[in-house]
């Protein structure tokens, strides 16, 4: 198992680092905090120089080592990126665009065509969720009314991002007999309603509802759609593990720089001991997660080899811890702050709260360690017993 990072991804981790220097990293940083009292159209173009960077940069290129063009990215390159945008606070439809790109890419080369279009800057935003009693998780989408003899759709979705940013949305739901369907549908369609969430991170989740909405094309998901879905938000665990494991980063960057600032009884509060101490067991927790992602993200390239089950239990593991190190860390963060961390001029209550919500995204911790729970139980039975003689 290889977690040293190559050539190619040190030189990808510079190019972002040089792009995403202090003057565009504090732009991202502040696209963030949605202020209930401003518009956001500023943010849109930063998103929009973001993303145009990206692709500059080839990142949205297919994340599956079968590209159709054999040039996609691996999950290895792709967590490089996402580990370098988590520590500026990026929010965008990058996420999900990869999501996406890698769902179709699975469901054979019926959607060659756009897959392309990714790669060149075309954007796609996950409709999964509902706000309905558990309907937040993404490993089982919410239910959803189809008519595929009509080519329409019928339901409500929650905290879909960047809903009218998209090009595309990519709408997941089961029916009434289980079975898994995936529809491209226009954000701009007849039929659809959205509003705009009020959520702690102050984000721009949307709520969704279809109303016999026109589908753009269904999606070929195949007989075990279930699985084929599964392994798709594997790949995106790994990445959104990657992404949190910045946000710690940055979170730790931010609690160093304050403790040299911030003084107390004439010297700055980082030579206590005890506050030095506690930031140098940050530092070596969240080393020791960049180390479980980057193990879990050569796993996932390789799930011939190692399993589709070993795929799965490492990318629930990593973002489980990725996800608890970013709370912990962020809170650290505030705490060093004092109250000024609590302020719209501090960045220290952005990493809180994009931390909080970014946690629970793919799975809350809790979720997570049950299903590594169950995982384990289900190894350890097939394991074969040893013979008493």
């Amino acid at each position: 198992m290889k977690i040293a990072p190559s050539t190619e991804q040190l030189a990808l981790d510079q190019a972002l680092s040089e792009f995403l220097e202090e003057e565009v990293a504090s732009l991202v940083r502040r696209m963030a905090y949605r202020s209930p009292y401003s518009g956001t159209e500023d943010n849109r173009e930063v998103r929009a120089m973001v993303h145009q960077a990206l692709v500059d940069l080839g990142v949205p290129r297919l994340p599956l080592p079968a590209a159709a063009d054999g040039t996609g990215r691996g999950q290895e390159d792709l967590v490089v990126v996402a580990e370098q945008l988590g520590a500026v606070l990026y929010q965008g439809l990058l996420p999900d665009t990869l999501t996406a790109a890698e769902l179709l890419a699975r469901c054979g080369e019926a959607h060659l065509d756009l897959l392309r279009r990714i790669g060149e800057g075309t954007t796609v935003a996950l409709a999964v969720r509902s706000d309905a009693p558990g309907g937040t998780t993404t490993a089982v989408p919410a239910p959803l009314t189809v008519d595929p003899a009509r080519g329409t759709l019928t339901g409500t979705r929650a905290f879909v991002p960047f809903a009218e940013e998209a090009d595309h949305l990519l709408v997941l739901g089961t029916d009434t007999d289980g079975k898994l369907h995936a529809a491209l549908v226009d954000p701009r369609a007849r039929g659809l309603s959205r509003r705009l969430h009020e959520e702690l991170g102050r984000g721009e989740l949307y709520a969704l509802d279809f109303t016999d909405t026109p589908v753009t094309a269904w999606l070929d998901l195949g007989e075990d759609s279930a699985a084929l879905w599964r392994a798709t938000l594997d790949g995106a665990r790994v990445r959104h593990a990657a992404q949190l494991t910045g946000v710690s980063r940055g979170a730790l960057r931010l609690s160093v720089e304050r403790a040299r600032e911030r003084r107390q009884f004439g010297r700055p509060i980082g030579h206590q001991q005890a506050l030095a101490l506690r930031l140098a067991e940050l530092a070596a927790r969240v080393d020791a997660v960049g180390l479980v992602v980057r193990a879990a993200a050569w796993e996932a390239d390789r799930p011939d080899t190692v399993g589709a089950e070993t795929v799965r239990l490492s990318a629930a593991q990593a973002l489980a811890m990725a996800a608890q190190t970013a709370r912990r860390t962020a809170t650290e963060a505030m705490q060093i702050h004092g109250a000024y961390g609590m302020t719209e001029n501090s960045d220290a209550q952005l990493f809180y709260r994009r931390a909080a919500v970014e946690s629970l995204w793919l799975g809350s911790p809790a979720e997570l360690r049950g299903e590594v729970a169950s995982l384990l139980r289900a190894r350890i039975a097939a394991r074969p017993r040893p013979v008493v003689l």
